[in-house]
């Protein structure tokens, strides 16, 4: 499946394809998926691997951080899920311009990570067996999709908001300046 191919599947589980339209839904992607045959759902399971480790890179993880106020290791791994259902665009930004992802941002929780369960969800209502001992370097099309550590060189968490001041700026907007990280606030009740 081609790059072209996979997100024109994702712009169909999506509302519209416009910058502020919701990142794909989980439910339409697998009614999308399930008109096609199992062996481009599987293709499409590829794809979605392959765009979450183009999108492995510390430079992304930083423009999540100043958009999310913070950002853990997992949050980063839906943080790429939510990128993907935003569709091709969002991603080539992510990449290339982080700060300009600021139209995409469409609600204050930067993640999918339902997305990426439809392809195994699919196949496993068809009774197709995804054999989950499988060694994925047995498997031709995962070999080099190892999503293992960022690429690039990490970032500094307290420079975040400085490189990514339209990001931030968004995030201070929505959560009133509020970052996860920062110490709960004490209540008298």
């Amino acid at each position: 499946m081609t790059e072209t191919e996979f997100y024109a599947l994702i712009d169909a589980a999506r509302v519209d394809a416009g910058p502020l339209a919701p990142s794909a839904d989980p439910d339409a992607l697998r009614e999308v998926l399930a008109s096609l045959p199992d062996e481009q759902v599987a293709a499409f399971g590829v794809e979605f691997r392959r765009q979450l480790v183009r999108l492995n890179d510390w430079a992304v993880w930083d423009a999540g951080y100043a958009a999310s106020g913070g950002l853990s290791d997992d949050a980063f791994h839906y943080f790429r899920s939510w990128l993907i259902g935003k569709g091709a665009r969002a991603v080539q930004l992510a990449l290339e311009s982080p700060d300009e992802l600021v139209p995409f941002l469409d609600t204050d929780e930067l993640e999918n990570e339902l997305l990426e369960y439809v392809v195994d969800e699919v196949l496993e209502e068809r009774g197709v067996d995804l054999d989950e001992d499988d060694d994925d370097d047995d498997d031709e099309d995962l070999r080099g999709l190892v999503d293992g550590e960022p690429a690039g060189e990490p970032f500094d968490e307290e420079t975040s908001d400085d490189r990514h001041p339209g990001l931030a700026a968004w995030w201070n907007r929505v959560s009133g300046g509020v970052h996860p990280s920062d110490p709960a606030e004490e209540f008298d009740l």
